[in-house]
């Protein structure tokens, strides 16, 4: 089960239909192009580094000492971008002021939009929490129970 972050743009409420989840997980296609799967999500900069680096290491490919740690490193970085590419997706957004609204725990994108719209749409319905102005402090009744594990039998 995948967890969804959900970012709204700049300025927009909870509910806005913009809002973009991203799944937290592991990533097929960034795994098996991650180059590719970097530039089409905008990450213009670690995109073309992760490019140059698969170049060069297939490059050493053909090298007759440098297929074993070639295919290593290679495997690493496709880890790495698997893993770790739907975080940089986030950082990026909310480098540019989105909002990070909430974690989602779901098993698809469709479960994941119905649980947060559900419950932005309940948190809209509940009545505004008292502020500390309202709040009353209660005093104990006569031989009541105090604070602590122990009564003080009127003692003080």
């Amino acid at each position: 089960m995948a967890s969804y972050l959900i970012l709204t743009p700049p300025g927009a409420h909870a509910d806005d239909e913009r809002a973009r989840f991203v799944a937290d997980g592991f990533s097929w296609w960034a795994f098996l192009f991650p180059a590719i799967w970097l530039l089409t999500k905008r990450q213009w900069a670690i995109g073309i580094a992760v490019a140059v680096l698969q170049i060069s290491l297939i490059s050493l490919l053909s090298h007759g000492d440098g297929f074993l740690p070639s295919l290593l490193a290679q495997l690493a970085l496709r880890l790495v971008v698997a893993l770790e590419g739907p975080v940089l997706v986030t950082r990026s957004l909310t480098a540019r002021d989105w909002t990070l609204r909430s974690i989602v725990p779901a098993p698809n994108l469709e479960t994941a939009e119905e649980i947060y719209f559900t419950s932005v749409a309940v948190a809209e319905k509940r009545p505004a929490t008292p502020s500390p102005a309202d709040w009353t402090m209660r005093q104990p009744a006569k031989g009541g129970t105090g604070l602590g594990l122990f009564d003080s039998y009127g003692e003080r």
